[in-house]
C-alpha cells in the first residue's frame, strides 16, 4: 500500500493541489478504497520571517470517500487570514478524481474540483488537473517521480471584471527511507493565463511524511517560493495529519 491514500483537496487542486493557497503538501496521490473515509487536516503559515501583515496563516479540513474502485470524491473547507490573525477568507470545495491507468510502475490520475470563496463574491472556481506517477518499485516501496499539471478557472470578481485563468505545473520525486517514512522534493511554477498581469512564481518544497500508526500519517513540509518579477522569496511551513477510517468491513 502506498504511504499516502488521499487527494490534496480543492485548495490543493484549485488553489491548492497545485496552487499555493491553502494546504499543499508535498506528496503523491491515489484513490481511496471503496467506502473508506479519509479525514485530512492541515495548519500552515506563509511569509515566515516577514512582517506579520505580509504573512498569512491557514487551516483546512477535508473528508474523502471511495465511491468505486479507482474513483473517489472529496469535500473540504479552508479558512485563511494574515499573520496577525486579522481578516479572513473562507472557502468550500468538492470534487472527484480517478485513476484511468494503474500499473505497478506507472499511474495516471485525473481530477475535477469545484469551489467558491467568501466573503468576496468571486463566483465559482473550477480546476481540472492530472498527475502522472512513476514508481521504481510497486506501491511506492522505494522511490519514484511524478508530474502534475492544473488549470484554475475562476469567475469575475465583480461587474466589469474579467474571468481568470491560471496554470501550474509541479515536478516531484520521493524516496521511501524505511517502513512508514517518506522524503519528498518538489519544484513547481505557476503563471496567470488570463485576467491578471503576466508573472511567474517558482517554488521548492521539501516534505517528510511519517506513518505514525495504522491509518494515521503525519505530514510535514517547508517550502520557498520566489516571483520572477523581483518579488522577495517567501518561506512557508505546514503540518497536518491524514486519518483513514474504513467504512466497510
Amino acid at each position: 500500500m502506498r504511504l499516502t491514500r488521499r487527494l490534496l483537496s480543492f485548495t490543493l487542486c484549485a488553489g491548492c493541489v497545485l496552487f499555493p493557497a491553502g494546504a499543499r503538501a508535498a506528496d503523491t496521490v491515489e484513490t481511496w478504497d471503496v467506502g473508506a473515509t479519509d479525514l485530512d487536516f492541515y495548519l500552515g503559515a506563509e511569509g515566515v520571517g516577514r512582517d506579520r501583515w505580509a504573512g498569512g496563516v491557514y487551516g483546512e479540513i477535508m473528508l474523502g470517500y471511495g465511491l468505486l474502485p479507482r474513483l473517489s470524491a472529496h469535500f473540504g473547507v479552508s479558512l485563511a487570514g494574515d499573520g496577525r490573525l486579522a481578516g479572513r477568507t473562507f472557502e468550500t470545495s468538492f470534487g472527484v478524481f480517478g485513476t484511468p491507468l494503474d500499473t505497478d510502475h506507472l499511474d495516471v490520475d485525473v481530477f475535477l474540483a469545484f469551489g467558491a470563496g467568501l466573503p468576496d463574491d468571486e463566483g465559482l472556481h473550477v480546476a481540472p488537473s492530472f498527475e502522472a506517477n512513476f514508481d521504481v518499485a510497486p506501491d511506492g516501496a522505494l522511490a519514484g517521480a511524478y508530474l502534475r499539471g492544473a488549470v484554475l478557472l475562476a469567475g469575475p470578481e465583480g461587474p466589469g471584471e474579467r474571468s481568470r485563468a491560471d496554470a501550474a505545473a509541479t515536478l516531484g520525486a520521493y524516496w521511501t527511507a524505511g517502513p512508514g517514512h517518506q522524503l519528498l522534493l518538489e519544484v513547481g511554477a505557476e503563471s496567470p493565463l488570463r485576467g491578471q498581469p503576466a508573472s511567474t512564481t517558482g517554488s521548492v518544497a521539501l516534505g517528510y511524511n511519517v506513518e505514525a500508526a495504522e491509518g494515521l500519517e503525519l505530514i510535514n513540509e517547508v517550502g520557498v517560493s520566489h516571483g520572477f518579477d523581483g518579488e522577495a522569496p517567501e518561506v512557508s511551513v505546514m503540518i497536518g495529519f491524514i486519518a483513514t477510517m474504513t467504512g466497510e468491513p
